[in-house]
């Protein structure tokens, strides 16, 4: 599957919108353009706005409240499917998955962002949006934060699974498939997902609630999103939204 270098996402509200455990499967840089986030961070409360940025590594989880202002919350949220040359990773430097995830942003920082963030859209070459990406990285690196993205290289199996699934959430996905994929058999893949504690069904689970959120933005209606997710009961599908993020489809789209 040919996936682009950087999804764009964007996220608006009128309303607080309080969501958890929304999964991260994909090194993911967040930026409040209007409004307010209050991020829940290992036992912290961290509050952004456009002056700062949210930098989350793969495999994450974040429990959060957008809160409007002037009756507005807008955000947007690039996802990396490149990893920087290894060398580019200060060894050295103390990062792991848990570090702090706060930067504040820079003009030069905001120009490489709105330009990657956009390029998907403009007909460029693959090779071309490489190196914008990799001209992005090169400015993270400069102010220490790259590494916050990328803590380290060994990137998890359900990281891997989750970035595979997520370039069609709703397709009939089976997990010999996925393992072929991923280069090992049905056995090893699961074997590999418990030790990780996770399973291909939760993982699947998860990405398809991620595009239920994205879809509901882009104001589906509740069985429209549940029919794309892969979902043939609106109910299952509103129950299992619920039991992710602590709120069900109807109240979510009452936040929009």
């Amino acid at each position: 599957m040919n996936k682009p270098l950087v999804h764009t996402v964007h996220y608006r509200g009128k309303r607080e919108q309080p969501l958890n455990n929304v999964f991260i499967h994909a090194p993911t840089i967040i930026w409040v353009d209007q409004g307010f986030k209050q991020l829940w961070w290992h036992e912290q409360s961290l509050e952004f706005n456009r002056a700062n940025w949210i930098l989350v590594p793969a495999g994450q989880y974040l429990t959060f409240v957008n809160t409007p202002e002037q009756k507005l919350f807008h955000s947007r949220a690039i996802a990396l499917n490149l990893a920087p040359p290894a060398e580019w990773l200060d060894p050295e430097q103390p990062v792991t998955a848990n570090s702090f995830p706060q930067i504040a942003t820079t003009p030069q920082l905001e120009y490489c962002f709105d330009l990657v963030s956009e390029m998907g859209n403009k007909g460029l070459s693959y090779q071309t949006q490489k190196q914008l990406l990799l001209g992005f990285y090169a400015e993270l690196r400069e102010v220490g934060a790259l590494n916050k993205l990328f803590p380290n290289n060994q990137q998890m199996v359900r990281d891997k699974l989750a970035n595979y699934l997520s370039s069609a959430p709703g397709d009939d996905h089976r997990i010999e498939v996925a393992a072929s994929y991923l280069a090992m058999s049905r056995a090893t893949l699961t074997r590999k997902l418990n030790a990780e504690g996770s399973s291909f069904r939760e993982v699947l689970a998860e990405i398809r609630m991620n595009h239920a959120i994205n879809l509901l933005q882009k104001n589906y209606s509740q069985i429209e999103t549940a029919l794309a997710c892969g979902y043939q009961s609106e109910s299952r599908f509103s129950q299992r939204f619920k039991q992710q993020f602590g709120l069900t489809p109807h109240q979510y789209q009452l936040t929009l």
